[in-house]
């Protein structure tokens, strides 16, 4: 027996003074106390609360510190101290096989528990398809990194962030992690730093099976697949070849079904939670791939806009005006009228002025393609008249093709004199803004830096000062200026302890909707005194003031104010959400309308209309086009009987969306056959 328990000390004796053991111990036990601490500062998580009152997170607590602490400890004082030295063994093709099942299994549930509530609700055939795209990933891993432990620290690291990331962006704003984020990277860690995070239960328990999982294998037997140095390259060359190949079939595979997935435009969570984060992750960058439309050639496109009713440019001034009114476009951050989409109690009037305007204006309702973030894709929409339809759902225009979009209305009107400003009071380059705003023509870009030292709510500069900065341009400015302003106030998230609203909800209990209302509700003050200074003046001014999107509040409170869940919700119902409230108004006579609904891809033309300024022939048949189509957005489009329809649905102005595919394709993407004589205005003709 004494012999029993000497040989163990002897042998922790001689190997702790080895230095990689040291080491080993050293490094290993940082990262226990680490997860220590942080089981200890979060135990609450393992609380009744957290499991609908019941004991299973208790029992969730102690298993992990049972097996995946001590458990992994354990092994690990036995690998270092106590087992034989165990050379490093080839990894059969057997195992590397089965080893990538396992870690595809692994994956899966990673990601599905994370993020996804009904995870166990998934049809079992995309369950195997997301473990197959897994263990394929995986297995390239394996066989460029050509050790089993570096492949499985990547790939849990990986699918791990992944996850959590996923998680945070659909709480935040109400969409999924897709492609665009990761390409617009930049824009998603700045506006990621204004929220605040709180871990879940599911996270904790995933990160430190993870941890216990790696830190074993990095004690045990290590595996590899090939030692010698030809094998080497030849097992890399053929991880290089797989990874190349696997991009190349998810980008151009010929399925017509897409593994039968689909990417619900309107209800994108939904669809994520339907078939699993991967592979709807993996078919938003295939959708976002933009390819020929069916049936495109130039002559086409040249045959469609022939056929354009007025096919000339108007006259590039009012009748009765001698000088051309400035145009001031301001897309309000999240401005929404909620009344308007659901009644519900407030403590006062929201948007008192907006909808006390009646003289000199137009306004109504406005169809954007975005709920609760992608700011981007209205103004681009706004822009350029190109709807966000014959994109992908997960698309970002800007980050995509930011230096094609020369065809807009900033070069519609520097082309006829007008000096052109775009502000932003934000990072310069969200959304890559600093390259397109170039390339459509504007002259001038003031984004944050020029904003230092002007008044802030919730760190974000205000829309009074933003106002205050147009009519100092206003005053400035000698030739006609279009400004075209995104205004940053009413930036989620909307839980700061510090900023005291005005607007309650009397019968409903959300700090965070009424934080929204208040923020919005100081935007329509702002609007007002916008409107009262340019009513005072003696230049000829045009204001177009539009909101981006609905704000991404709880579905609770959405439950609330519409008096039914999202699921409950029909089609036409649910596109409420997909609605914004706009005006045209000016400091002179202008037609009088209400009740105006439209789409954002032809508020631009229907400003330069009502401006009096000239339109190009591509402006004129959008204006046609909405005689033909009312509205359209990437998420469903009006027909002419004044509802709402999903698209492929077979109404009859669906041919003329397919012609309008054709002829924005020749526009962004041909420009070896562009027609510019119909994109481009031209005072010679």
């Amino acid at each position: 027996m004494k012999k029993r328990i000497e040989e163990p000390l002897v042998c922790i004796r001689t190997r702790w003074k080895e230095k990689k053991i040291k080491g080993a111990v050293v490094g290993l036990g940082v990262i226990w106390l680490t997860v220590m601490a942080f089981l200890f500062c979060h135990w609450k998580l393992f609380g009744r609360e957290a499991n609908d009152g019941s004991a299973k997170g208790i029992v969730q607590w102690f298993c992990l510190w049972g097996f995946g602490v001590f458990g992994a400890v354990g092994w690990q004082f036995y690998c270092l101290f106590l087992r034989k030295k165990w050379k490093i063994r080839r990894l059969s093709l057997t195992k590397a096989l089965l080893f990538a099942i396992l870690m595809g299994t692994g994956m899966f549930w990673i990601m599905e528990w994370i993020y996804n509530p009904n995870m166990f609700a998934i049809p079992y055939q995309y369950v195997a398809i997301s473990i197959c795209v897994s263990a394929v990933f995986f297995l390239i891993l394996l066989l460029i990194c050509n050790s089993l432990r570096l492949a499985a620290l990547i790939c849990s690291v990986f699918y791990f962030v992944w996850a959590v990331g996923s998680y945070f962006t659909y709480l935040f704003r109400g969409l999924p992690l897709q492609i665009a984020d990761l390409l617009d990277i930049g824009t998603a860690a700045t506006v990621a730093g204004d929220y605040d995070y709180e871990i879940t239960l599911h996270m904790v328990i995933v990160g430190v099976i993870v941890i216990s999982i790696l830190t074993c294998m990095y004690t045990g037997r290590n595996y590899k697949l090939a030692r010698t140095r030809m094998a080497k390259v030849i097992i890399r060359v053929l991880g290089i070849v797989l990874l190349a190949g696997g991009i190349y079939y998810l980008r151009s595979s010929d399925q017509p079904d897409n593994w039968g997935v689909s990417v619900d435009g309107n209800r994108p969570g939904d669809s994520f939670y339907r078939y699993g984060v991967q592979l709807c992750f993996i078919q938003g960058a295939r959708d976002s791939i933009v390819t020929e439309p069916e049936g495109y050639s130039a002559e086409t496109v040249e045959e469609t806009v022939k056929g354009n009713k007025n096919g000339e440019s108007k006259a590039a001034i009012k009748d009765g005006m001698d000088v051309q009114p400035n145009i001031i476009a301001i897309m309000d951050e999240t401005f929404a009228d909620l009344n308007a989409a659901g009644d519900f109690a407030v403590s006062e009037e929201v948007l008192p002025f907006y909808h006390s305007l009646k003289e000199n204006t137009m306004k109504g309702n406005v169809m954007v393609s975005t709920l609760g973030g992608g700011t981007g894709k209205t103004e681009f929409e706004f822009l350029t008249g190109t709807s966000m339809r014959m994109f992908g759902s997960t698309y970002s225009p800007y980050v995509m093709i930011g230096n094609r979009l020369d065809v807009s209305l900033a070069s519609t009107l520097k082309a006829q004199g007008y000096q052109t400003c775009a502000i932003h009071p934000f990072i310069a380059t969200n959304y890559n803004r600093q390259i397109t705003y170039e390339t459509m023509g504007f002259d001038m870009y003031l984004s944050l830096d020029d904003f230092r030292g002007e008044d802030t709510k919730r760190n974000f500069v205000t829309d009074e000062v933003c106002f205050d900065k147009i009519e100092t341009l206003i005053e400035e400015e000698e030739d006609p200026l279009f400004t075209f302003c995104v205004t940053i106030q009413n930036h989620a998230p909307y839980n700061d302890q510090g900023y005291e609203g005005e607007i309650t909800l009397p019968e409903y209990s959300d700090e965070e909707a009424e934080q929204y209302l208040s923020l919005v509700h100081e935007s329509d003050q702002a609007l007002e005194g916008l409107i009262r200074d340019l009513e005072q003046s003696e230049e000829p001014t045009m204001v177009v003031f539009f909101g981006d999107h609905m704000p991404g509040l709880s579905e609770e409170f959405y439950q609330y104010i519409f008096g039914k869940t999202n699921e409950e919700m029909s089609f036409e119902e649910y596109q409420k959400y997909y609605m914004t409230p706009f005006l045209i108004w000016a400091n002179y006579d202008i037609p009088e309308e209400e009740g105006i609904l439209t789409s954002m891809n032809y508020l631009g033309a229907m400003t330069l209309e009502t401006a009096g300024a000239a339109l190009t022939e591509y402006e004129q048949y959008l204006l046609d086009l909405k005689e033909m189509v009312p509205g359209f957005s990437g998420v469903s489009y009006l027909g002419q009987d004044g509802r709402f329809h999903e698209y492929e649905s077979g109404g009859q102005e669906e041919m003329y969306l397919t012609l309008d595919d054709c002829v924005n394709y020749n526009k962004i993407f041909d420009k070896k056959n562009r027609l510019d004589t119909f994109f481009f205005w031209d005072d010679k003709r």
